[in-house]
């Protein structure tokens, strides 16, 4: 078995494949200051209660945005599993042709969502990862990566929101007909709806009016733990997976096996 791990600042996820199927998943919060005993026990747990034994995963192969992290993680996995972990970034293979300014700089997470999009979506395509802090990024005519744009999440506006304004509430982050609201509760809900959801729409448009795309339909990969709120894209096809850097970690890490003690 397979375990594919996407660390980011806020969440360690974590995705179990038998063979090409994913079989289980779960999460963990990205915390340095617990110790590795610690996080051991808990992530053992957590793969237990999905009937799978320890001893079955062969390999581990990583996604990781948080450098400090590394190390840590590397120990915790050998002290989990005696594994090397497989990091997405110089020396693996992807598979993708990037064409950005500096390539080592593009973060191993929209690699491996590009990587993923690709493989069962015709370009152009956006990915579009609707997390803590989403990206938008581009695979253009001739799959070429072509970079895109990183800008704050919905829940990280709704945090600084209620950090920044002693008086406000805290609120549930859900899709709102009702474009005026008539209490302070419902125009915050409103208005981190309607900024997030516009903004991902309009860079879209814009994306699609600076490459010639106005009258082309652009495949669209959605995903992240706000996906659900994107519904429509005009001139658009839509798809979603809610695991797709699962996915792209798996594709990656089979290009790579072979040369994994080489």
């Amino acid at each position: 078995m397979l375990l594919a791990a996407n660390i980011n600042n806020k969440f360690i996820e974590f995705g179990i494949f038998d063979d090409e199927k994913l079989i289980g998943n779960f999460k963990i919060k990205t915390d340095i200051n617990r110790s590795i005993d610690e996080l051991s026990f808990l992530i053992k747990n957590l793969i237990m209660e999905r009937n799978i034994k320890l001893q079955d995963i062969d390999d581990v192969i990583g996604s990781n945005v948080v450098p400090e992290f590394t190390i840590f993680f590397e120990k915790l996995i050998k002290n989990l599993f005696n594994k090397n972990v497989i990091f997405v970034g110089t020396g693996i293979k992807t598979g993708l042709d990037i064409k950005c300014e500096n390539p080592k700089e593009v973060g191993s997470d929209r690699i491996t969502m590009a990587v993923a999009g690709l493989s069962s979506t015709k370009s152009p395509l956006l990915i579009v990862n609707m997390s803590h802090v989403t990206t938008i990024d581009m695979i253009n005519k001739e799959n070429k990566f072509i970079g895109g744009l990183i800008f704050p999440g919905i829940d990280l506006c709704q945090e600084v929101l209620k950090k920044e304004s002693a008086k406000l509430p805290n609120v549930e982050i859900v899709a709102q007909e009702k474009i005026i609201g008539n209490s302070t509760r419902s125009a915050m809900i409103s208005g981190l709806y309607r900024s997030y959801i516009n903004a991902c729409k309009g860079i879209i448009s814009d994306i699609k009016n600076s490459n010639d795309l106005n009258n082309d339909k652009i495949n669209i990969v959605l995903t992240g733990d706000f996906s659900e709120l994107l519904d429509d894209v005009e001139n658009s096809s839509i798809h979603r997976d809610k695991f797709l850097i699962f996915e792209g970690l798996k594709i990656i890490y089979n290009l790579n096996k072979n040369n994994k003690n080489k």
